[in-house]
């Protein structure tokens, strides 16, 4: 079988030169804990089903569910969260059960079945991590009963077995050496929160050092890496989805205050409209992280607030706007406006957080505020927020859709070729496949022969067993837990030949209980294994063999393209098309983020979701490094960047009117955009093998260039607050972009 963890921390920096490291021993110690729980329920189930009711269709499916979602499975989280998981699949498996058991009428009714279960059971773990670990055992509770003999007549047992073997487990993982706790992610945003409150409390001269390390471990400890699989906001619920959003935005409220703080100099006062700026970020935060800790759902009147923060955003944009116009000069002055463009985007990533906090705790009106932070989706039903997920990937680019095919296939063809020669256990077969058949056709070939070695060696190991003990069943059950539990410790931490070894001495000790077996067990299970390797190598050379090293260049490539979009798409919002009537009242903005949250979000999210699941198969699976790779997480972050400003710029109070400054910005953007274009044509060439010759890079956007086109504000202009809060906007888009282009010859480094 697939080990369910891989201990590769006994190999790696966790391990002293004198032993196991502490993540290592960790590492170890989960994979005994789960071996104890693992054993102890099914041997229980066993036990009580086949000894105790004397119901031997009913033990063999107790015994399979614990084993399938148990050992199989790789279901993430703490004891608590795996045991809420394995209850929570049970009308799955259900379903799944009853499918199983009427398909087996006909071997072309089971292949169908198998083709079309195969790929919806593995698709499914588009949908959050804790889905896709339980998806291997859950694709085993149809195979088990889609074999002859058809009997709809035990579907009773075997239901009853399969509900007492999930109970059992999900009972074990709660009291048996139950996986440690972890904090919530929603404990994690609240900590990071107050750790912003906490930076923006400082309003000048130098950060105490402990504030700023609170801050980056903070920060650090939100990341995808750093946070365990279960914890993560990764369903297309909403809660989780306003959890996602508060993330980013607490982090880059982080990032912000941090390079505040980094450039803000001890000769550079700030000026009272920034002082009350970032009290009012610091008191927003701090609002939030309460809401965060308390939990609930809010009553009116209650929870954190945006407005506060947004009536101070409005003169401190419209200062900044006029320091950058009217009095820049020098380095000196540069640091000075940019460290104000700093603490207005942490401010707008404060509202961010109180607005993603409110909708979490209830408030689907958050959507109604005017200040454009793409909250489109608060409204968004459940059932269509969970068609986004699941369409995200449907389509040949998907890893995630090319696994499905690749293992519904291979199921599908082990199920036809079981049925067409009548093989006795037909069932190993596709047990076989599935849990041998990897993401590419080299690692299928060494899982292959890892697995036939191991279970040659079980093989004879048990056909000495089954001809030593015959039919002493009372010696089998004694025999039971002491074969489990090496097995299940040994296939993770020692490899794939071990656990198929030691899997095929379980298998025959648990069948010489249930119908008499003799010594040709063994071989027949060698057999089958062999057929299920097969089957599994030829659907790795066939369907998508290279695994993600293709995928992850096309994916890369899209969310440059996504990038460009976004950037064309945004700086087209901000330039006003007809002058300065957009810029009085801003009413065109809610209009423009509209649409930029209904298309132009949508697109860089699916090009994002899809670039990180492409990056993830990538770096799992074992290669050759024969070049130099680009820095693939930056891409990720520029996308991030382009996402962040297409949520917030349009938004903005005020559209730039000058006809010269839009000129002059729509060429800068139209610049950027044809660079990221240029970089996905570069990194779709090389996928292609054709390597693409243009040239590097602009460099980075000169924010004096500004003064060349934009004109002066007259102290007595009648619109003065207007082209102030126009002013305000480009330089924003202005720094937006020099962020994309920072990001850019980044990447071009590594390439």
């Amino acid at each position: 079988m697939r080990p369910r963890q891989e201990v590769s921390a006994r190999r790696g920096p966790g391990r002293a030169a004198g032993g196991p490291g502490p993540a290592a021993l960790r590492a170890h110690r989960s994979v005994v804990g789960n071996a104890l729980r693992v054993t102890g329920a099914s041997c229980v189930a066993f036990y009580v089903c086949r000894y105790g009711l004397d119901l031997v269709v009913m033990s063999v499916y107790a015994t399979f569910t614990v084993v399938a979602l148990g050992a199989l499975a790789r279901i993430p989280g703490s004891g608590r969260q795996r045991a809420a998981t394995v209850l929570t699949a049970i009308p799955a498996g259900l379903a799944l059960l009853t499918l199983g058991t009427l398909l087996a009428v006909a071997t072309w009714a089971a292949v169908l079945g198998m083709l079309v279960i195969g790929f919806l059971v593995a698709y499914a773990g588009t949908t959050g991590p804790r889905i896709a670990g339980a998806a291997p055992g859950m694709q085993l509770l149809y195979i088990l009963p889609c074999f002859p003999p058809y009997a709809p007549d035990t579907l009773g047992q075997r239901l009853s077995g399969f509900v007492l073997g999930a109970v059992l487990l999900a009972l074990a993982e709660r009291l048996v050496l139950p996986e440690p706790d972890t904090p919530s992610f929603r404990r994690l945003l609240a900590e990071a929160a107050d750790a912003a409150a906490g930076l923006a409390d400082h309003h000048g001269g130098v950060v105490p050092g402990p504030a700023l390390d609170r801050a980056r471990t903070a920060a650090d400890a939100l990341r995808p890496a750093r946070v365990p699989p279960a914890d993560l906001p990764s369903s297309p619920t909403l809660a989780h989805k306003a959890l996602a959003h508060a993330a980013e935005a607490v982090r880059t409220l982080l990032a912000r205050l941090e390079a505040l703080h980094a450039v803000a100099g001890g000769r550079h006062a700030y000026r009272p409209e920034t002082v009350a700026l970032l009290q009012g970020i610091s008191e927003a935060a701090r609002a939030a992280a309460v809401a965060l800790r308390r939990g609930g759902r809010l009553r009116p009147g209650e929870g954190p607030s945006p407005e506060a923060l947004q009536r101070e955003l409005a003169p401190a944009r419209a200062h900044r706007a006029l320091d950058s116009l009217e009095l820049l000069s020098g380095d000196d002055r540069l640091v000075f406006v940019r460290r104000r463009s700093q603490v207005v985007q942490a401010a707008d990533a404060a509202v961010v957080l109180v607005l993603a906090t409110r909708l979490l705790l209830g408030d689907r009106g958050v959507d109604r505020n005017r200040a454009g932070h793409a909250f489109g989706y608060a409204r968004a039903h459940a059932p269509e927020l969970w068609w986004r997920r699941l369409t995200t990937h449907l389509t040949p680019r998907s890893v995630i859709f090319q696994n499905a095919c690749r293992f519904a296939l291979g199921l599908a063809a082990a199920r036809a070729v079981a049925g067409l020669l009548d093989l006795q256990h037909g069932f190993w077969v596709l047990l076989a496949t599935l849990t041998l058949t990897r993401t590419t056709s080299l690692e299928t070939r060494s899982a292959v022969r890892q697995a036939l070695i191991g279970t040659l060696v079980g093989a004879l190991l048990a056909g000495g067993l089954l001809a030593a003990v015959h039919d002493r069943a009372a010696v089998y059950a004694v025999l039971l837990p002491a074969v489990m539990l090496p097995a299940f410790i040994a296939g993770p931490l020692r490899g794939l030949a071990w656990a198929q070894g030691g899997f095929t001495l379980v298998v025959a000790t648990l069948f010489a209980q249930v119908s008499p077996v003799t010594w040709q067990l063994a071989p027949v299970r060698l057999m089958d294994v062999l057929a299920g390797s097969l089957i599994g190598l030829v659907c790795g050379l066939v369907a998508w063999p290279r695994g993600a090293g293709r995928e992850v260049s096309r994916s890369m490539a899209g969310v440059c393209s996504a990038v460009a979009d976004a950037v064309g798409r945004t700086v087209a919002h901000v330039v006003a098309p007809t002058g300065a009537a957009d810029a009085r009242g801003g009413r065109s903005a809610a209009g423009a983020t509209g649409a930029a949250d209904t298309r132009g979000i949508v697109a860089i999210n699916r090009a994002l979701a899809l670039a990180q699941e492409s990056l993830a198969q990538y770096q799992s699976e074992p290669r050759e490094e024969t070049a130099r790779q680009p820095d693939w997480p930056a891409v990720l972050v520029a996308g991030a960047d382009a996402r962040r400003g297409e949520r917030l710029l349009p938004g903005r109070p005020g559209r730039i009117t000058h006809h010269e400054v839009g000129a002059w910005l729509q060429r800068a953007a139209g610049d950027t955009a044809a660079d990221y274009r240029a970089l996905a044509h570069r990194l779709c060439a090389d996928d292609a093998g054709t390597p693409d010759r243009r040239p590097p890079p602009r460099p980075s956007l000169d924010i004096r260039a500004l003064l060349a086109v934009a004109p002066p504000i007259p102290r007595d202009s009648p619109d003065r607050e207007a082209r102030a809060l126009s002013a305000a906007l480009l330089l924003d888009s202005v720094i937006w972009l020099d962020a994309l282009t920072a990001d850019l010859t980044r990447i071009h480094q590594e390439m």
